[in-house]
């Protein structure tokens, strides 16, 4: 695998770590904070209790990039932010792979842990458009910049064995969300979408295969599957 593997990004990220903990402590509180004040809907979610929650996720990547301009070489170097060919080809097979592991692993255990997620309206409007918009682009762009970026470049720096840094990924991605029902799920997709991460050494592979696996439920989203 390591012959087929493209150039790194520079595994020199001493505060990675850092920016991880600030990104996700962050995302955490700025979410704590608006379950605060957005009481729960009595309906499905709709208008703009569908984008506010995206506010606390946009925490995700914008800390990580401000470390890497800061104090790295920027996002670009430092992640390899920009998605090439290569990206695209092998993000776009472990983004399947992904959606299909995350699809068998909930339909397996839905018996057991039943959905706990609150409906999205199915009325189209801009607002709906957004949200779908978002968890196809931004999400992928912003998580992956955490936890693919920022936490596996860290833990590369300190020498963590890559198929280890694969697994703890992963997990950490399936806590992120903050849906117990959906862990086990979110942890086989976390594998998946690592899994370009790990083949081609880039983020922006991940971030391909992340929107790759957002795509489905995002189209659901907007035909109101």
């Amino acid at each position: 695998m390591d012959e087929q593997r493209q150039q790194d990004p520079p595994a020199d990220l001493s505060w990675g770590l850092t920016a991880f903990l600030l990104g996700f402590g962050l995302y955490y509180l700025v979410s704590l904070l608006i379950i605060g004040f957005l009481p729960a809907p009595d309906g499905p979610r709709s208008g703009v209790r569908l984008v506010v929650p995206f506010v606390a996720n946009l925490f995700l990547g914008l800390v990580p990039w401000w470390f890497s301009r800061r104090y790295g070489r920027g996002g670009v170097k430092d992640f390899g932010f920009v998605p090439n060919r290569r990206d695209l080809q092998v993000g776009l097979s472990w983004g399947i792979g992904s959606l299909i592991a995350g699809l068998l692993v909930s339909l397996l255990l839905q018996h057991l842990i039943p959905p706990t997620t609150s409906p999205v309206s199915s009325h189209l409007d801009g607002w709906l458009v957004g949200y779908s918009l978002f968890l196809v682009i931004g999400a992928p762009i912003t998580e992956e910049l955490l936890v693919r970026g920022a936490l596996w470049g860290a833990l590369e720096h300190y020498g963590v064995p890559r198929l280890t840094i694969l697994v703890l990924t992963a997990l950490v991605f399936a806590f992120i969300h903050l849906e117990p029902a959906r862990l086990a799920s979110l942890f086989a997709q976390g594998i998946a979408i690592g899994g370009a991460r790990l083949v081609t050494g880039r983020v922006g592979a991940s971030m391909v295969a992340h929107a790759t696996n957002n795509l489905l439920p995002g189209i659901f989203t907007i035909v109101g599957i």
